[in-house]
């Protein structure tokens, strides 16, 4: 097991890298979790910037509008998809609403009437989806001989109620919590390809040096087992690696682990180090300079994490930019830490993208490989 210990040895040489990252990783996860869980438990009702955009223009929805208008701020905005989500990431817009041509028709149907964007980075924004949720159920109260009693339906929601607060030791923050681990661990996919890349790639440019490969070629070790206790070496960083991260979401908050589907998220993050580990494998047979490795292990991890939605929400990116992240496995790892799953059937597609993508690198990798050895 020589070539193993030494590839461990030469990787911990290297473990500034590793710390740099990992440090700077749990600060921010820090400082984001130090509030989480009393910011959802002190929500009130605010004054919201929200846009309104009415496609119908009928007694209804002028309706509507004014009942909005009254307990948020009426902003103007325009009726294009993309430069609403620009609104609402830059914060200049708590909320969107279209209102379509046939709205009243769908209002008596009871079907779906109102296409709403909100910026769910704030909690306070989804008391947009309350109010357009009690205006409607108020007015289908109303509805009768093909008309809607707009004037009681204005005099109930005027009504005030008095409410008095008890407090309580049982408010659930499980929103907060979710929100949490969510953003940790989609986080994580950036700080483990970085680490990968430039760690183990770099510990691989000096075993794929020409003088060390020339002292394999003569030595008594088999190429075989050569690459077989290499490649071990490789799993075990890897595998370490990745266990701090979990390992570091337990010790954060670990109290609330019950409250979220942590199998979801360990399961996810085995995967993608695995896809992580077989991309490094690939670059690592493509070339042995140890700047280029560096810097694709900068370009790779922000440009799969910007375009992906780790950085930015994939809700408020643009269906061109989604389309080149569907090109990365970094784009189904965040797909299942943002879904509701219920069942192993519910995340099967993500986690079978992402082991494709592993395949994947994993071939071009061998390939790239045994054209050098032929050269």
């Amino acid at each position: 097991m020589t070539v193993f210990k030494y590839f461990i040895k030469i990787a911990l040489r290297n473990k500034g890298v590793i710390l740099s990252y990992t440090i700077i990783f749990f600060i921010f996860a820090i400082m984001n979790g130090s509030g989480t869980i009393q910011r959802q438990t002190n929500f009130m009702e605010t004054r919201l910037d929200i846009g309104i955009i009415d496609n119908c223009n009928s007694e209804l929805s002028s309706s509507l509008k004014d009942y909005l208008g009254k307990k948020n701020n009426i902003i103007d905005t325009m009726p294009d998809e993309e430069y609403i989500k620009e609104q609402i990431f830059l914060e200049v817009a708590d909320a969107v609403i279209i209102i379509p041509e046939d709205f009243d028709e769908k209002v008596i149907n009871k079907e779906n009437s109102i296409k709403l964007y909100n910026d769910d980075r704030k909690v306070e924004s989804l008391q947009i989806q309350n109010q357009i949720n009690k205006f409607l159920t108020f007015v289908n109260a109303t509805y009768e001989n093909g008309e809607f009693n707009l004037v009681d339906v204005e005099s109930a929601l005027d009504e005030k109620a008095k409410v008095e607060l008890v407090e309580s030791n049982n408010v659930s923050s499980n929103d907060g919590i979710v929100m949490w681990f969510k953003y940790y661990f989609n986080f994580t996919s950036y700080v483990i390809t970085a680490i990968y890349i430039s760690a183990i790639g770099l510990v691989m440019t000096d075993f794929k040096d020409e003088y060390i490969q020339s002292r394999t070629k003569i030595s008594s070790k088999k190429f075989l087992q050569f690459n077989k206790e290499m490649y071990l070496g490789q799993l075990v960083i890897a595998s370490m690696i990745t266990l701090i991260f979990i390992l570091g979401s337990i010790a954060l908050k670990g109290k609330y682990i019950g409250e979220v589907n942590f199998g979801k998220y360990v399961l996810n993050i085995v995967v993608f180090s695995f896809s992580a580990l077989c991309l490094t494998f690939l670059i690592n047979n493509v070339t042995r300079n140890k700047f280029v490795i560096n810097a694709l292990s900068t370009v790779l991890s922000l440009g799969t994490s910007f375009i992906s939605g780790v950085m930015v929400p994939q809700q408020y990116l643009s269906e061109k930019v989604l389309t080149i992240a569907k090109f990365f496995p970094t784009y189904y790892f965040v797909r299942i830490n943002e879904m509701t799953v219920n069942s192993f059937s519910d995340m099967r597609f993500g986690i079978s993208m992402q082991l494709l993508f592993a395949v994947v690198f994993l071939l071009m990798g061998l390939y790239f490989s045994k054209t050098a050895q032929q050269a």
